[in-house]
């Protein structure tokens, strides 16, 4: 071993991470070839059995219109809009009730919601509740000493910005992170205002603001410089077999699980950042749109549900970031199939109990104040999703084939079938993962009787 290597080993022991987090699932695709617009690579640890297409700079996988497309508020995204919107008054009290009629409806009576199931979902939303993490200050007792120390330069240790960018990546797998990607801001996904509703001003939003390299928090606006150009997109895996059972209280588990963890887990790598030397701002669902930061961190493309689907998990995680002025490499977008498979699919919105899911083709808008037109995409109606929403309704991952794990000879195939982005053969596809009896609720039972064995890949199938 030359000494080049020895010093980055010693780099990662002291930042408290060792050669297992060297093990753990960061990545070393295996290119097979290029395409017009970039190369195929192919990585079970990151994409899941997937071959992927990675674009070259200036190549997304999306649509937009530049004219059309503008930054957001978040004081329209719908959890805001039930505060001040007249429309939406009183609106969040029916949402339970409509799950339990959707229940009854299918089912003829209301499952066994028992108080294991509700003492496990209220549990596993703890640190999702109890006050936001996502502070843009320090929080460590330490942040004197390394903030004398100035910042850090790869070149110290015989790194350059390629591995330190792979390093930070490891950090966020280590922290607890399911996958972690890296883009350039687009400040276009930057909310305009951040909604703060107070008890006098039930409308209040702060405006998100650019001046010199100002950086803070204030009650009247919230500064984030330009030099502040990188985004660390992170996705969250969701429990398989707990979102199996939605609608019920175990989804609800597996989503506040997964809001407990982005927020333990932005908040910590950028508490690691900023030890580094560089700010940054830890955020959830806050600041900014994570669906789009994620699509330019190459995380996975948009779905016909509005989610992003990631090659490994399909739309079965839950997204945080961390903003920072850190130079980091920037990933590449991917394509997988994603769009050809949807327009062949139309599962999600079949499934879909506030049929809040577009079954129609893709456009420029959507008929909702909390739509944001000028993407061409498939746009939901969210005053119909949230109004059904009482137990994280996830029956649009439930059925999606992109969720399944790659344990399977139907899901290897699949995985084949998709790369062709033949429709015929996706229809095909379809109609198989159905017959098979995959996207079926679990029943709460069948959860509690598992042997406790979390790796999916040691089962064929629910």
């Amino acid at each position: 071993m030359n000494s080049k290597e020895i010093n980055r080993r010693d780099f990662l022991q002291l930042l408290g991470l060792g050669t297992t987090a060297l093990a753990t699932g960061v990545y070393s695709p295996r290119v097979l070839g290029k395409t017009a617009r970039g190369v195929l690579v192919e990585s079970e640890n990151e994409y899941g059995g997937f071959i992927v297409e990675k674009l070259k700079r200036g190549n997304l996988p999306y649509q937009y219109d530049a004219q059309r497309l503008k930054a957001f508020s978040e004081k329209m995204n719908i959890f805001s809009r039930n505060f001040w919107d007249p429309a939406r008054q009183n609106r969040p009290e029916l949402t339970e009730d409509l799950t339990y009629e959707y229940l009854v409806k299918e089912k003829g009576s209301v499952p066994n919601q028992t108080r294991l199931d509700f003492a496990f979902m209220q549990a596993a939303w703890l640190y999702a509740q109890k006050g936001s993490p996502y502070d843009w200050e320090s929080r460590g007792a330490s942040t004197r000493f390394f903030t004398r120390l100035g910042r850090w330069k790869p070149a110290e240790i015989g790194m350059n910005w390629a591995e330190a960018t792979l390093a930070i990546k490891h950090a966020a797998l280590f922290y607890g992170a399911s996958l972690a990607g890296v883009a350039k801001l687009n400040r276009l996904w930057l909310y305009t205002d951040c909604f703060s509703p107070s008890r006098d001003n039930r409308e209040r939003a702060i405006p998100v603001l650019s001046e010199g390299e100002r950086f803070e928090r204030t009650k009247d606006a919230w500064y984030i410089p330009e030099s502040m150009n990188r985004v660390i997109a992170l996705a969250f895996e969701e429990d398989y077999y707990a979102i199996a059972n939605s609608p019920g209280r175990l989804a609800s588990a597996a989503t506040g699980n997964g809001y407990s963890r982005m927020a333990v887990t932005a908040t910590t790598l950028a508490e690691f950042i900023r030890y580094l030397g560089y700010r940054a701002i830890p955020a959830g669902n806050g600041v900014g749109l994570s669906i789009p930061m994620a699509i330019d961190a190459g995380l996975g493309e948009l779905g016909r549900m509005g989610l992003l689907v990631t090659p490994k998990y399909g739309p079965r995680v839950r997204l945080a970031k961390v903003i920072t002025d850190m130079p980091l490499l920037p990933d590449a977008p991917i394509r997988f199939g994603v769009t050809e498979f949807c327009e062949a699919c139309h599962l999600c919105a079949q499934h879909c109990p506030s049929k809040a899911i577009s079954d129609g083709a893709r456009t420029w808008e959507g008929k909702s104040l909390s739509n944001n037109p000028g993407i061409f995409k498939w746009y939901i109606e969210p005053e119909k999703c949230y109004d059904f929403n009482g137990f994280s309704c996830s029956n649009c991952k439930r059925v999606c084939p992109f969720n399944k794990p790659n344990n399977s000879w139907l899901h290897r195939l699949t995985r084949a079938i998709v790369q062709t982005k033949m429709k015929s053969l996706d229809k095909v596809m379809v109609t198989l993962d159905q017959a098979s009896g995959y996207g079926q609720q679990l029943e709460d039972k069948e959860f509690w009787r598992m042997d406790g064995q979390k790796s999916i890949t040691a089962r064929e199938k629910m």
